[in-house]
């Protein structure tokens, strides 16, 4: 099994953990408006269907991910819920779909754990048509993250949101799975919101919004406690150019 099949339970979209910390139908509302008039849209990097399952009320939604238990929680939930969701096990660096495929696409925290994460733009940017949007959401990484290097009162908040995983909701600690995936993504390019930017750009995009307060919106008040030694997030919003190579 590998690492991100070992976090999957943490990303159901049902995980009333993740309800603590964050405020999920935000996120949904700000792919929606991002995508825009879009039908067809695909989820990079889709996890275990979160924001998927939501976008699919409206949106025809395919989503692509590497892990199977990931994508096995996401078909469970989009039938829970009622929707349908095309689910594809694949790489986000090589795309097994055509050129121009998708109305617009889309990925949160997809890129930060690839190797080559410049790679999986332009394959976004190459299964989308002229005119469609992709939006990215990422933390705006400004140097590379060595150790802990959380405040007292995080680890506090952060020790006590471990205890009530474990003790209410018998859930595993995940503490050195994730250990083990940041070592394992240490050499990876740092992703920031100027890379991003960047990158979209070479491949024949043009940036329409750039939004830097996205954590500060979306988290909760443990969330915020919890994150506050983080990186903000950035929610970078591009258009395909009509003539793009």
């Amino acid at each position: 099994m590998n690492l991100w099949d070992q976090l999957a339970f943490e990303y159901d979209p049902d995980s009333p953990t993740r309800r603590i910390w964050t405020k999920l139908n935000l996120w949904v509302d700000l792919f929606e408006r991002g995508l825009a008039d879009c039908r067809r849209v695909l989820d990079v990097g889709c996890g275990a269907g979160f924001p998927a399952v939501g976008l699919a009320k409206k949106f025809q939604v395919v989503g692509l991910d590497l892990s199977e238990k990931m994508l096995s929680i996401a078909s469970k939930r989009a039938s829970s819920c009622g929707v349908e969701i095309i689910l594809t096990r694949a790489d986000s660096q090589a795309m097994p779909f055509k050129d121009n495929f998708f109305d617009g696409a889309y990925c949160k925290f997809a890129l930060w754990p690839l190797r080559e994460p410049v790679r999986a733009i332009r394959e976004m940017v190459r299964v989308v048509r002229p005119g469609g949007r992709l939006v990215i959401v990422e933390v705006d990484r400004k140097k590379r993250v060595e150790g802990s290097r959380m405040s007292f009162r995080s680890k506090i908040i952060y020790s006590i949101y471990r205890l009530i995983k474990h003790v209410f909701f018998n859930q595993p600690d995940t503490k050195g799975v994730w250990k083990d995936l940041l070592k394992s993504t240490r050499s990876h390019p740092l992703v920031n919101s100027k890379m991003v930017m960047r990158a979209l750009e070479d491949a024949g995009c043009r940036v329409l919004d750039i939004q830097r307060d996205v954590k500060e919106r979306t988290y909760t008040l443990i969330g915020r406690l919890m994150g506050s030694d983080h990186e903000e997030y950035f929610l970078c919003v591009g258009v395909k150019r009509e003539m793009c190579l």
